[in-house]
């Protein structure tokens, strides 16, 4: 049996109160749109299909959050859920049977789609609903279940009976249905009264009549935890932080307190690293075996190799080699490419640079746009001054080259291997290989 997916992302979000749209909102550094898509490829659903509002389609945020595979349908005016669904219609035919998710339902599980996607095809259902039993149901659609714990229909709760109002079961909006079922049965839903609008839990009540209506309820009451305002959005944060620190510890990671530790979905860490306190592990990273991580570290879209120790720092966009150290309130940023037991001391800043194999840079050092050899040391407070005004201009320091404390190396400039400069020197001109300079300007000064 083949599924495709349809996520529903077309609505305004208002409680939100924001100008970002609801779906572009981000839980553990990945949006609730991303999220859905990648509950449903790790469910096994491959064909997805989005349904968002004119204006979300013209977002180049939307682009951002979404695989390029995923395909994109624009439901013109907001006329339901049903209607929304209709709009995907012409990506999907073909499939056995679709799934059809809310874009702020970001707690149901890969296992729990496809349980629901199991029991639909084992069963011969034509509609297949996801519930949740919650401890707080206000607000929320109630799901009625027949005697032999079917779908009979799903109700909003301004439309429950005192019995269905004091039910806990609520509908996560999470469905199943036969492709070759389902777009009839939409066309004969009536549009609300009050609304004009189509609904799409309407549906369910179609097959149930006709003995084709199945249900998974969840005993888990985090399923049911949607995102409809900011509070909630932080609850759900809340939740899926837990669950993705206590995979990690499960791997063997240690983290100091994981109250106040902070890790993104798909981030990558090995076994055997240790997370102090404060820390972001930021989407995008990959951290290897034996890593230590000090107090109040960030690090953002980088790759740690093992047993590096990054104490304090920001990492963005860069790559700690194995066996490097980074200390506290340094900045690795835009490409910074530390490599193989090289050193960054405090309060350092590394910009679109390689540190080579067991060379170093002193606290209060700034290097951008820089090839730095191997076995180099470079002073405290050293700057590579790369820009003239108007353009970036690159520095190359080779192996085994001394830099004095304070040296600014105006670029471009070349120092050659072996290479040393005095302390406060001013570096304007190349240095050969082997020579040694020092003043301002800076001039050979061996003998």
């Amino acid at each position: 049996m083949t599924t495709a997916g349809i996520i529903l992302a077309a609505g305004k979000g208002m409680r939100m109160k924001s100008n970002v749209a609801k779906p572009l909102h981000k839980v553990c550094g990945m949006t609730l749109v991303g999220h859905t898509v990648r509950i449903m490829r790790m469910a096994g659903i491959d064909e997805i299909n989005v349904v968002v509002s004119p204006d979300l389609a013209e977002s180049s945020e939307l682009n951002e959050a979404l695989p390029t595979d995923v395909q994109v349908a624009i439901q013109t005016e907001q006329l339901g859920t049903a209607d929304a669904m209709i709009s995907a219609k012409s990506s999907v035919l073909g499939h056995d049977s679709i799934v059809v998710a809310p874009a702020d339902m970001v707690l149901v599980t890969a296992d729990t789609v496809r349980e629901m996607v199991e029991l639909h095809s084992n069963s011969g259902a034509f509609a297949t609903v996801l519930g949740a039993k919650v401890d707080d149901p206000a607000g929320l659609g109630r799901i009625k279940l027949d005697r032999d714990g079917s779908t009979e229909r799903i109700v909003e709760e301004h439309e429950c009976d005192d019995d269905l109002l004091a039910s806990k079961l609520i509908n996560t909006a999470w469905y199943c249905f036969s492709n070759d079922w389902v777009w009839s049965a939409l066309d004969s839903i009536e549009p609300a009264t009050e609304t004009a609008e189509v609904y799409l839990p309407r549906v369910v009540e179609n097959a149930h009549q006709v003995g084709r209506s199945q249900a998974v309820v969840s005993q888990n009451k985090e399923t049911g935890m949607g995102v409809n305002d900011r509070v909630q959005l932080a609850n759900v944060q809340s939740v899926l932080k837990q669950r993705i620190n206590d995979l990690h510890m499960t791997n063997g990671v240690s983290l100091q307190d994981p109250a106040s530790t902070y890790i993104d979905v798909d981030v990558e860490i090995g076994s055997d690293t240790s997370i102090a306190a404060g820390s972001h592990i930021e989407i995008g990273t990959r951290i290897g075996r034996g890593v230590e991580i000090g107090p109040g570290t960030r690090i953002r879209a980088s790759e740690i190799g093992d047993g590096a120790v990054v104490d304090g720092a920001r990492v963005q966009d860069s790559v700690v080699g194995a066996g490097a150290f980074v200390g506290s309130n340094a900045l690795l940023r835009g490409g910074a490419d530390i490599r193989n037991g090289a050193k960054v001391g405090n309060l350092s800043e590394i910009k679109n640079s390689v540190i080579g194999t067991g060379s170093s840079v002193s606290h209060f050092s700034y290097i951008g746009d820089a090839t730095v050899g191997k076995n180099v040391n470079i002073g405290a407070g050293t700057v590579t001054c790369n820009y003239d005004g108007r353009d970036k201009h690159p520095t190359v320091i080779e192996d085994d080259a001394l830099i004095g404390s304070s040296t600014m190396l105006v670029a471009p400039v070349k120092i050659g291997k072996a290479a040393k400069t005095g302390a406060g020197s001013v570096v304007r001109t190349d240095v050969v290989a082997g020579d040694t300079v020092a003043g301002v300007p800076a001039k050979s000064i061996k003998s």
